[in-house]
């Protein structure tokens, strides 16, 4: 090794420097193991200083007063030897006396001068302090809900069992029983029933995808770091105390050694390998779904099976619109149609109110569903005495309530009802669009040929009708039946109004609390060189959490205001919306994550550029930036977005909400119809999709940094994915609203969306090349489009590929489903006619069928009339009301899988959750029909045989027309 005689310059006094006029940096030339971090000060020179303006260069210093001249340390510690800092918190610029001089930006300094005190530390403290008070409240209103007489038991046990009935229930059978919590949405049961539908199952199909894809991509990390020797797994961890240019540059410098180039070659190869992996998965599940779909459709058939949508008609009105219609399809077709459901242009917002006074009318004979009033004077008593915490209870309940008033006083008289439904049957206006409905899935084949033929075009009054390719993928159900009048122009013109407004929530998020979020960081911990502490990265956490919650409000919202006609476009705008949404605020997160790190380096003598950490130059500057973005990158993908979204989701949307509206029901004089629309189940939504993929996006994006914090990340979201996986499952089966999704469209959109991981993978394949020099761009700007248009490439290739390629490969021949409409319209309450507002009130007040088509309501299929000439096949005689126990369900899947006895029988479940359960159990056992007749508390007293004589349905009249003269006399008294 090259030895060097230091002497004192008189140039500068107090600096040592080598014979020769050399610094001692460029006098040690002999390899990373003679660093000048460490080697050894001569006596004379006792004091280690950075080198200003260098990377991790030091020198010595005699450590008299304004040897250290790096002005960021210029105080000489004589204990630790080295230039420091002045260790006041807060300080940016220190005397050599080790005092401060000048504070950091957002911060004073006292009229001492010993310290610098935060202008923004009473923030914090008034946020949580805010929060707090919040929590405490609501936690105190709960308790006090929680001690609150039941006075509207009856009320409460039936809006239960209906949005019991309006859960995911299985129509297969006559009981409609609940589907068990073992049931595989993964694939279709042995007898080809399909819970929820095929897009359902394709939607389970695609997370059990991404969490084998996650679980290769760890085990495959675990393999690479095994066969390369390197350290992988440890490679640029960072510590979590306060660290200065000297630890750091330590740190550094250990790991660029012997084995810092194996490091390097096996994560690229790993990085590779993955992107190869990730492209081919992705083709060959999209080929796999796309044949699967086809297999799907012959095992079982649906409502979208016999119906064809048809376009081009005039807008009509009158009477006989549909027969006329019927007829021409008759003549055109050679076939006989089951019947035609007209879309029909409508003032949705009274044609709702029509339909909702209509089904109620309709309930009070059938069912005896009116208004169930309960004594309110006791507690209005209560109200009057109370003391003034009492009063804000009160009042906290008033708001979430909804309003005690008679059920149905706000629209009317039974008979006004009448001519208003006479008016808005007769005088509404056909669409250019209509389904017609066949009795066999091969009649509906035959009818597409013949309306798709391009060389015969059928016309219907001098106008050509087409096959409408759009909207034959729905189910009746998902048919937005309200959008059909909308045209084309205005769409667009709210699509681009829609895509406006979220990108302007974004902005006005990020500069209202990103922005300040980030500065405060910057200022008060970044910027003196500390880590974030807790309470710094649970508040950037919750901003992600809130503004992941808000954008998915916003994009379920855009993509209803845009109005499609079809249920299928507004499922994939809502996700491409919400996908547009994520990547902004990812892309912002980002650069709030790079901005403070970059902060925080350049205090501590770093000086940070992108074209420093794109084209690797200087690695004493990229290895600590890349350690400390991994680090922090790991802290914001788990939890922030892997769990705590999800996790939130759970609580605040569904469990607690469904929780505390029971309590509110009970103890408060509320209708039966406003305490039914209070317990009303969520809907069912896919915006999981986007979710998934863009934390699938930012696992790949980890590999741009430290190896160390790849595994922990992987790690992360298969915890994170697998619990979603079964929450997903849970609130399918016991949850969400019924529905039945069949359209394969949001499953391409999905497939569309694992883009984005490839085209992350193979940018952070092109830094990583810049980074062991196998290809070496001369500018930041090239290295940046390089990267960009390799993302770019990539993402057209994938789209490509799914447009040609795989339509081709993945062809499989269709056989048409030899059930018929009846066979399939008995087990399916909902069908196109009843789903039809318009429909169901023409039939009632402009054909005068006996009996009219009624509106099916889902959680109502007791209400509705079978009618073979108006295609009505289905009927609901009896409903198994009895609520499954999710602790007992799972004990028996324990017990099956595991062949031992339930938690109940061994112990395990405490007594009280046992009695409980127990409890719960004989309450929902009773049948419908003693809650109506108020038997319910006297079945309960019975026991188990008062329980099993009571569960016996009872058989109900079935009165095919509404009686208005009784009704109207009912609405008065009101």
């Amino acid at each position: 090794m090259t030895s060097a005689i230091l002497v004192v310059s008189d140039a500068a006094p107090g600096i040592c420097e080598a014979s020769g006029s050399l610094p001692w940096k460029e006098a040690d030339a002999v390899g990373i193991e003679g660093h000048s971090l460490w080697r050894p000060c001569p006596e004379n020179c006792p004091i280690r200083m950075h080198l200003p303006g260098e990377s991790c260069e030091f020198t010595c210093v005699n450590g008299s007063l304004g040897s250290c001249t790096d002005m960021a340390m210029n105080v000489a510690d004589v204990a630790k030897g080295i230039c420091r800092s002045c260790e006041i918190s807060g300080c940016q610029v220190c005397s050599p006396e080790d005092r401060c001089n000048e504070c950091a930006v957002g911060f004073y300094l006292s009229k001492d001068g010993k310290a610098c005190h935060s202008k923004y530390a009473f923030f914090a403290p008034c946020v949580y302090a805010i929060l707090g008070v919040f929590l405490l409240t609501m936690a105190s209103w709960y308790l006090w809900l929680r001690k609150q007489p039941i006075v509207n038991l009856r009320v409460l046990k039936r809006a239960v069992i209906r949005r019991h009935h309006m859960n995911l229930r299985d129509h297969t059978t006559q009981q409609h029983p609940w589907y068990p919590l073992s049931t595989n949405l993964c694939r279709a049961r042995a007898d080809g029933h399909i819970v929820g539908g095929r897009a359902l199952l394709m939607f389970f199909s695609f997370q059990a995808f991404v969490i084998s894809w996650t679980v290769f991509a760890a085990c495959s990390w675990l393999m690479c770091a095994w066969v390369s020797k390197a350290p992988l797994l440890s490679e640029g961890k960072v510590s979590g105390v306060k660290e200065d240019i000297f630890s750091i540059c330590n740190a550094t410098l250990n790991e660029l050694g012997g084995e810092r180039q194996s490091t390097k070659v096996g994560k690229l190869a790993y990085t590779l390998a993955l992107y190869f992996f990730t492209t081919l998965a992705t083709f060959f599940y999209a080929v796999s779904q796309s044949r699967r779909r086809v297999r799907l459709d012959t095992d079982e058939a649906t409502m979208k099976d016999f119906a064809v949508m048809l376009k081009g008609f005039p807008c009509e009105t009158g009477s006989q619109v549909e027969q006329q219609r019927l007829s021409f399809v008759r003549k055109t077709t050679g076939c006989h149609p089951i019947g035609v459901s007209i879309c029909w242009a409508y003032n949705a917002k009274e044609v709702t109110e029509l339909i909702a006074r209509e089904t109620w009318l309709w309930g009070k004979v059938r069912d005896s569903c009116g208004d169930v009033r309960q004594a309110n004077m006791p507690l209005q008593h209560n109200e009057r005495r109370c003391g003034l915490m009492r009063s804000f209870f009160l009042f906290l309940t008033h708001l979430i309530a909804p309003p005690t008033q008679p059920e149905d006083a706000d629209l009317g008289k039974a008979r006004r009802h009448e001519e208003r439904a006479v008016s808005a049957a007769a005088n509404a206006q056909s669409t250019s669009f209509m389904y017609v409905v066949f009795r066999s899935e091969t009649e509906r084949d035959h009818a597409k040929r013949v309306f798709s033929c391009e060389s015969e075009i059928p016309l219907y009054r001098g106008l050509a009708v087409q096959y409408e390719r759009e909207g034959s993928g729905s189910e009746p159900e998902n048919v937005p039946w309200q959008n059909f009048s909308n045209d084309a122009q205005g769409m667009r013109y709210r699509a681009l109004t829609s895509v406006c407004a979220i990108a302007g929530a974004i902005l006005l998020w990020g500069l209202l609390f990103y922005f300040p979020f980030a500065m405060y960081e910057a200022w008060s911990y970044s910027a003196l060189g500390e880590p974030t502490d807790f309470t710094s990265e649970t508040t950037f956490s919750m901003l992600v959490v809130a503004g992941n919650q808000i954008l998915y409000l916003l994009c379920e919202k855009a993509s209803q205001f845009i109005g499609f006609r079809f249920a299928s476009q507004q499922l994939t705008a809502y996700i491409g919306l919400y996908t547009m949404a994520l990547l902004s605020n990812l892309a912002i997160d980002l650069a709030i994550l790079f901005y403070t790190t970059r902060i925080a380096m350049e205090n501590v003598g770093l000086d940070v550029t992108r074209a420093a950490f794109l084209l690797g130059n200087d690695e004493m500057i990229c290895f600590p930036v890349r350690a400390r973005m991994g680090a922090r990158l790991m802290s914001y993908n788990f939890p922030a977005c892997f769990l705590l979204p999800f996790l939130c989701e759970a609580l605040f949307t569904v469990i607690v909400p469904y929780h505390i509206y029971k309590k509110v029901v009970g103890t408060q004089p509320i209708s039966q119809r406003a305490a039914d629309a209070f317990l009303l189940p969520p809907l069912f939504e896919m915006g999981r999709y986007a979710d998934v993929v863009l934390n699938m996006t930012q696992a790949t994006i980890s590999l741009c940094f430290s190896a160390g914090y790849v595994l922990p990340t992987l790690v992360g979201m298969f915890i994170g994915h697998t619990l979603v996986y079964a929450w997903d499952h849970y609130r399918v089966l016991r949850h969400v609203r019924k529905f039945r999704f069949t359209s394969f469209r949001t499953e391409k959109a999905a497939q569309r969306m694992l883009a984005l991981p490839g085209a992350s993978l193979l940018a952070s394949a092109m830094l990583q090349l810049f980074q062991v020099g196998a290809v070496t761009p001369s500018t930041e700007a090239v290295a940046a489009i390089v990267m960009i248009g390799a993302a770019i490439a990539h993402i057209a290739l994938h789209l490509l590929v799914l447009q040609y390629v795989v339509p081709w490969v993945g062809a499989t021949e269709h056989t048409a489903a030899t059930q018929t409409y009846e066979q399939v319209a008995k087990m399916n309450p909902g069908n196109w006619f009843n789903m039809n507002p318009i429909h169901c009130l023409r039939s009632r007040y402009v054909h005068q069928h006996d009996p009219p088509c009624i509106f099916y309501q889902i959680g109502k299929e007791h209400l509705l009339e079978p009618n073979a000439k108006l295609g009505l096949f289905y009927s609901a005689p009896e409903w198994k009301n009895e609520a499954p126990s999710t602790y007992l369900e799972l004990a028996r899947l324990a017990r099956r899988s595991l062949a031992r006895g339930t938690l109940a029988d061994s112990g395990m479940l405490p007594q009280g959750a046992r009695d409980e359960e127990l409890q719960r159990e004989q309450i929902c056992a009773v049948p419908e029909e003693a809650v109506e007749d108020g038997s319910m508390a006297e079945a309960h007293r019975t026991g188990p045989q008062g329980q099993s004589a009571g569960s016996k349905a009872v058989e109900k009249p079935r009165k095919s027309v509404v009686t208005f003269a009784s009704d109207e006399h009912d609405a008065d008294q009101d």
